[in-house]
């Protein structure tokens, strides 16, 4: 079993791009320009992603979430005395999924995973971490850190405050939970599925040619964004898939993959799905 300061592992994208997994099941990554650095998300905190993180660079550094879910800003307590940005929108749930009781969960449902916790990991410390103010974020903010351009871009739909950005010298999309093979639409904080759409199709036109997404090792091709809008269009709720929820068991969602593809391989790139409640079909504001 690994210890909190070995529990992340980094893979390097290209000098300057790291990208960071762990058993936690999500990935982090890491932007290092010639003049400061930008964290994009901190995963659930389990281990020690700050060590990681400045075992890779000592540039003055900047922490951008995409979200409030647990799995992508739980760890921002480590960041403490660095600027943390966040949409506004996902402060509520931000401020949820960082309670001590939530937190508890965290720890609860991990303990059944191998291995998902580190060696040394320290519960108490961990539950009572403080809550890391938010800075706020909106479209079209922009941040150069030196030779990397990472541009800001509103996607709602997952959550209100869901943000991606762009990196504009390599034209990638950097998109969080915002658009994925298994996208969910059904905890409070989701909009409906017109809204998402709507993202979808504003996403389209970035005029990028890689898809970088926080639940899956490898990019995906720009493409795939087609596959992704035809299933929102399609989507037959009524021949959905019953959820099986274990992380939420009080919401009721349906899977609903893509017409005609594989269903063997629903979530995976070649047959995306929408997880998503019955109220989601409803028009909902942001």
């Amino acid at each position: 079993m690994k210890t909190s300061k070995e529990f992340y592992n980094v893979c390097k994208v290209k000098e300057g791009v790291y990208h960071i997994g762990s058993t936690e099941g999500v990935f982090m990554d890491l932007f290092v320009g010639s003049n400061q650095a930008l964290l994009w998300d901190t995963g659930y905190g389990f281990g020690n992603l700050r060590h990681t993180v400045e075992a890779l660079t000592d540039k003055p550094l900047i922490v951008v979430n995409s979200h409030g879910h647990l799995d992508h800003a739980c760890g921002n307590f480590q960041f403490s005395d660095r600027p943390v940005y966040m949409h506004l929108k996902d402060k509520k749930s931000y401020e949820y999924f960082n309670s001590e009781s939530a937190r508890r969960d965290n720890i609860e449902r991990m303990k059944d995973t191998k291995d998902a916790l580190p060696s040394d990991f320290d519960e108490e410390y961990y539950i009572h971490a403080p809550i890391i103010p938010i800075l706020p974020i909106k479209e079209d903010d922009q941040f150069d850190l030196g030779g990397i351009t990472l541009t800001v871009k509103e996607v709602p739909g997952h959550t209100a405050g869901s943000i991606g950005l762009i990196y504009e010298e390599e034209h990638w999309f950097y998109a969080g939970d915002a658009m994925n093979p298994f996208v969910w639409l059904f905890l409070p904080d989701a909009l409906s599925l017109s809204i998402y759409l709507k993202s979808l199709e504003k996403a389209k036109t970035f005029n990028c040619n890689q898809l970088c997404i926080s639940h899956h090792q490898e990019p995906l091709d720009y493409t795939i964004l087609e596959s992704f809008i035809r299933c929102a269009k399609e989507l037959d709720y009524t021949s959905g898939i019953p959820f099986e929820n274990t992380l939420f068991p009080q919401y009721k969602a349906r899977i609903c993959p893509l017409k005609g593809a594989d269903q063997t391989l629903i979530g995976q790139p070649e047959c995306p799905a929408i997880v998503i409640s019955e109220d989601r079909l409803q028009e909902k504001k942001s």
